[in-house]
């Protein structure tokens, strides 16, 4: 593979299952079409043995996030399958590359359920809890298309909030995130304040000096399985010049971009433009659904995988990304790099991948005409030969 950067998974350990019905995603929708199961032993263990043979030929996973298409806290075997995680990383004696941070993305409704807690104590996995916002009617628009269920939702999710971060202040907890997603902006925005407000006051109550927050700067809508009229991308730059690295109610408050976790500065950008036909941001790392298929974070159905962790090693995977050129399933996808609008950075970006895809086609029908000549070349030489005979 021609990548050097470091490399996320996003594995789906449930995949089309969940306890909420997000307006932006199509899991519990009538037109969903996708796979609902949980992901088998078999997919998990052989996810955490490519890792461990990647690291030892020098590929390095920084990251892995059980979170995907469904709620990772409703595996039937979740505590079982973060042991097996902890295991990996209590295990790792590969000097030359770290082991990876591996992590747990849930919406928070399971935290007070008996069990759900301990793997995130005893086997270093950081919890990131999806909270977009703190107002009721808000939290059950984003969470359930429906304002009047927020309220009782948040008495169900605070709880478990409260509860990670007192574990969080005591140092049992290895790390803490919130993600203010899934990404409604024109929501998110004016409810910001309240939240911040709401998590800083309930972190000093707890004796947390800190609290960490990621934004997302896009909305998603899964590949046009549902569709929404927000395409701009924003950056928040007003919200960081605000909050980040400052205190409110005595609580630190350090926020960065979702993009941040899974690119870690402008030269891992470039790896990506250099190395991708399609550089695409949500396609540059893995996703990895419950079957072990290798697809796009936005391919929600998994009608269009790239490979599959069972039978194909990292290396392999992120070969077919690579050569991998936008198609039917990027049709309806509003996160398309070539097509992003909003903040400058988005805009050159966008430049630049257009540029990219371009220049790829010319060397794809460079290729193609070689094919042809050569082809061509053998014919002749064939007849010739055949005459001579």
């Amino acid at each position: 593979m021609k990548t050097r950067r470091p490399i996320s998974i996003n594995n789906s350990l449930v995949h089309g299952i969940c306890n909420y019905s997000c307006r932006l995603c199509g899991i519990n929708k009538a037109g969903y079409s996708g796979p609902r199961e949980f992901q088998p032993y078999i997919v998990t263990k052989t996810l955490i043995q490519r890792v461990v043979k990647s690291a030892e030929s020098g590929i390095h996973v920084r990251y892995i996030a059980n979170s995907g298409d469904g709620e990772a806290t409703l595996h039937p075997e979740f505590v079982q399958r973060m042991r097996m995680f902890g295991d990996m990383l209590r295990e790792w004696d590969i000097s030359a590359v770290p082991p990876p941070e591996v992590s747990v993305v849930t919406n928070g409704l399971r935290l007070n359920a008996p069990g759900i807690m301990d793997p995130f104590l005893f086997n270093n996995i950081s919890l990131i809890i999806s909270l977009p916002t703190i107002k009721p009617e808000s939290y059950g628009l984003i969470m359930m298309g429906d304002g009047n269920s927020g309220e009782a939702l948040l008495s169900k999710v605070l709880p478990g909030v409260e509860k990670a971060m007192e574990y969080r202040a005591k140092g049992q907890l290895s790390k803490l995130l919130f993600h203010i997603s899934p990404p409604e902006i024109d929501i998110i925005r004016p409810d910001f304040p309240e939240t911040i407000d709401y998590l800083t006051t309930l972190a000093g109550r707890k004796g947390l000096g800190e609290i960490e927050l990621v934004l997302f700067p896009a909305t998603s809508n899964r590949s046009g399985l549902i569709r929404n009229s927000v395409v701009r991308v924003d950056m928040y730059k007003d919200l960081f010049r605000r909050y980040n690295g400052h205190a409110v109610n005595g609580v630190n408050i350090r926020m960065k971009l979702v993009l941040k976790r899974f690119f870690s500065g402008i030269g891992e950008i470039a790896d990506l433009v250099r190395s991708f036909r399609f550089p695409c941001l949500w396609n540059a790392n893995f996703f990895i659904a419950a079957d072990g298929s290798s697809i796009c974070c936005n391919d929600q159905s998994a009608s269009n995988p790239l490979g599959n962790i069972l039978y194909d090693s990292i290396d392999t995977l992120m070969q077919y990304k690579e050569q991998y050129m936008p198609g039917q399933i990027c049709a309806g996808c509003n996160q398309r790099p070539d097509r992003l609008k909003g903040s400058p950075e988005a805009v050159l970006f966008s430049s630049i991948v257009r540029f990219s895809i371009w220049l790829a086609a010319i060397r794809n029908r460079s290729s193609a005409s070689g094919d042809s000549i050569l082809k061509e070349k053998e014919t002749l030489l064939t007849k010739k030969d055949t005459r001579t005979e």
